[in-house]
């Protein structure tokens, strides 16, 4: 893995709608996607990104052009369809971090370097003070390092607890740990792994008391597992439960609607679903643009409307793009921004609404 992978309402702006609302039994895909100004900042993929009151702040990275790690961060605000530099995140500039929001306050760290040096720092964005030597929106401060360098991990928050877990190191090594942050006391605390294989490059999405995380690779493969976590359970016994792994087929072996097994993919949730987009599938070196919708409560997925298909703009397929939902007057809607294909990083900003026109 010692190579960076290609990979994977609103105010008055311009978009182009995508697909149609889908109707009972008329098997048209769910959703529709719109494309929105473009991210401000350089074109990256490996980014990160985290939601404090209603604004996303998307930041680090790899940008290609200039073959380098990036550190800036910038703020988007959905209802006037603009972006916003905001200070930046002290450290080494990095790709492959994971960040997370928590009591109003935002969270990156780990990731890895240009030289392929794993890093473990970690540093918590408070949005409402102003840097005084800059005069930028947001200050930084360090808090406890990750317990060991890490990059391609997850993170995830749920029930206002958040966890960091999985991932590789510089020596090849993959994880299935899970690590829960106590802000409080500013300490990592080990929880139970993953089940399943170690793992890297995964994707997590929330969806009301559940954590789900599936894909990624190991061993230099794309895995198919998928598997939910159950923070209720968590110091009394096994919060993890595997789910029907995204082979295509179920249990006895029929085929059954699923999207391909896939690393490096965007993931958010909307109400009672999750939503599921890009990534590569049998390698690390490719990109999609489908989209899917997962439903809890019969482990199944349906397919959606993609942002490559859409008139007369197209998306790109790409993977390693952030994803994030914000609500808005229209309704909760999902995001995906930045990410590279084929040897690009892009710049561009697409918004999912589930229920369409």
């Amino acid at each position: 893995m010692k190579r960076f992978f290609v990979v994977c309402v609103l105010a008055v702006v311009c978009v182009v709608m995508t697909s149609c609302p889908p109707g009972p039994g008329d098997g048209l895909l769910i959703g529709t996607w719109s494309k929105l100004i473009d991210f401000e900042g350089d074109p990256r993929s490996g980014a990160v990104a985290f939601v404090i009151n209603g604004y996303a702040y998307v930041g680090t990275g790899y940008n290609a052009k200039s073959s380098s790690s990036l550190r800036d961060f910038w703020r988007f605000d959905p209802m006037n369809s603009t972006w916003e530099k905001v200070s930046d995140l002290p450290g080494a500039p990095r790709v492959y971090a994971v960040a997370f929001a928590l009591n109003g306050k935002g969270y990156v760290g780990t990731g890895t370097t240009d030289n392929f040096t794993g890093l473990s720092d970690f540093y918590e964005f408070s949005p409402d003070a102003v840097d005084p030597i800059t005069n930028s929106i947001g200050t930084w401060r360090k808090i406890a390092n990750f317990p060991g360098e890490r990059y391609g991990a997850v993170a995830f928050t749920i029930k206002n607890r958040a966890f960091v877990g999985t991932g590789t190191d510089a020596k090849d090594n993959t994880y299935s740990d899970i690590w829960e942050y106590d802000a409080t006391a500013n300490q990592w605390i080990k929880r139970n792994s993953i089940i399943g294989s170690k793992r890297a490059y995964s994707f997590v999405m929330t969806i009301n008391d559940y954590v789900y995380i599936g894909g990624g690779v190991s061993e230099g493969s794309v895995i198919p597992d998928f598997a939910r976590f159950d923070i209720n359970v968590l110091g009394s016994g096994q919060p993890w439960t595997a789910l029907n792994p995204l082979t295509g087929k179920n249990a006895g072996g029929s085929p059954i609607p699923q999207p391909s097994a896939r690393s490096l993919a965007s993931a958010f949730s909307i109400g009672n679903f999750g939503y599921l987009s890009c990534g590569s599938y049998s390698n690390i070196s490719g990109a999609s643009s489908d989209t899917w919708q997962y439903d809890p409560l019969n482990d199944s997925w349906k397919k959606c409307s993609s942002f490559s298909d859409s008139t007369p703009y197209k998306g790109a397929p790409r993977n390693s793009a952030v994803a994030f939902t914000i609500d808005t007057p229209s309704g909760t809607l999902g995001y995906v921004a930045t990410g590279g294909t084929s040897g690009l990083r892009l710049e561009d900003l697409w918004v999912f609404n589930p229920i369409g026109n």
